[in-house]
C-alpha cells in the first residue's frame, strides 16, 4: 500500500543490481555529485576529494581485498564546501589492485554536531488538507531505524510538495518515471534532500514526480517553498509523500527522528486516517 526509503547512501563506486527478468533501467541517477580524483606518488595513494554542498559529508574507505594494508584514516568527515586530499602509504602494494578494489563510500551529516529540535512546518501548500496514510512505525515499510519516523501523506499525483523548513538542497533525483507494488522498483523513486544547517536535521521528500523538481543542489530555499509534485516513483502502490526526518547517525549512516511540527502537532500523535490542515 505504502512505501520504502529511497536508496540515500551516494556510492562513488556504485554496483549494478539484477532486478529480476523485466527490462528496467540501471538504477545510476545519483543525488548528488562528488569531486573524486586519486593518483599513485611515492607508494601512496593521494585522495583529492571535493565537497560542493551545503552539508558535512562522512566519506569512508574500505576494502575486501587482505592485500590491501589498513587505511589510516579509514573515514573522515569533509565540510561543506570544502576540498581535501588525503595521502594513504600503499608500500609494496600493486596500484592495479588498489583500483579495483578500494572503495569510497559517503553519507550525509555529521553525527558529532548537536541537533536541535525545530517545529517544521507541513510538508504541502497552506491550505489544504491531507490524511495520514502511514506513521511511525508502520508495520508496511516505517519498521527500519531510517524510515521508522517517516510519515506518509495522501497526496495525489500532480500535488505541490514544500520545503518543511528553511535550508539547502543537498540531493535531487528526478529522473525516473516508473514505480508499482514490486520491491523491484524500490531504487527508482524520485526524491529531494534539503538540509537545516540551524538545526542539523535532513528532510526528505519521495515518490515525486519525473522531471517535477523546481530546485536544484545548492539552492536555498524557505519555508513553504514548492519543491516538486507528488508522483507514483518508486516503491508504492498509491500515489502519496513520504516525508522523513532523518539525522547523522555514529553507526556509519543516517536514521530518522521523531519530529514536531508548527502549532504543538507531533508526528507520533499521527495515526493512520487522521486528517491534517495547514
Amino acid at each position: 500500500m505504502l512505501c520504502c526509503r529511497p536508496h540515500i547512501a551516494v556510492l562513488v563506486i556504485l554496483a549494478v543490481v539484477g532486478l529480476g527478468c523485466e527490462s528496467l533501467p540501471e538504477a545510476n541517477l545519483r543525488q548528488m555529485e562528488v569531486e573524486f580524483d586519486r593518483t599513485f606518488r611515492d607508494d601512496s595513494m593521494i585522495v583529492d576529494l571535493g565537497n560542493p554542498s551545503d552539508i558535512p559529508l562522512r566519506i569512508v574507505i574500505s576494502s575486501s581485498d587482505p592485500a590491501v594494508p589498513p587505511f589510516s584514516p579509514n573515514a573522515f568527515v569533509l565540510q561543506p564546501k570544502s576540498d581535501s586530499s588525503i595521502a594513504i602509504a600503499m608500500n609494496g602494494v600493486d596500484s592495479t589492485a588498489v583500483i579495483e578494489n578500494v572503495r569510497f563510500s559517503m553519507t550525509m551529516g555529521d553525527p558529532s554536531l548537536a541537533i536541535t529540535d525545530v517545529p517544521l512546518a507541513w510538508p504541502f501548500p497552506e491550505g489544504r488538507t491531507y490524511r495520514i496514510i502511514q506513521g511511525y512505525n508502520g508495520s508496511f515499510s516505517h519498521n527500519s531505524p531510517y524510515s521508522r519516523y517517516a510519515i506518509d501523506f495522501d497526496l495525489a499525483v500532480g500535488d505541490t510538495v514544500t520545503a518543511a523548513d528553511n535550508g539547502f538542497v543537498v540531493g535531487v533525483i528526478d529522473g525516473y518515471d516508473i514505480g508499482g507494488s514490486d520491491r523491484k522498483y524500490r531504487p527508482f523513486a524520485n526524491f529531494i534532500t534539503v538540509y537545516h544547517p540551524h538545526s542539523r536535521l535532513i528532510t526528505q521528500y519521495v515518490h515525486l514526480e519525473s522531471g517535477s523538481s523546481t530546485v536544484a543542489v545548492g539552492d536555498s530555499v524557505s519555508r513553504g517553498q514548492p519543491l516538486g509534485t507528488v508522483g507514483i516513483t518508486g516503491f508504492t502502490t498509491v500515489p502519496h509523500l513520504h516525508f522523513n526526518v532523518l539525522m547523522a547517525d555514529s553507526s556509519g549512516g543516517m536514521v530518522g527522528r521523531r519530529a514536531a511540527f508548527l502549532n504543538g502537532a507531533l508526528g507520533a500523535d499521527l495515526n493512520r486516517d487522521d486528517v491534517v490542515s495547514h
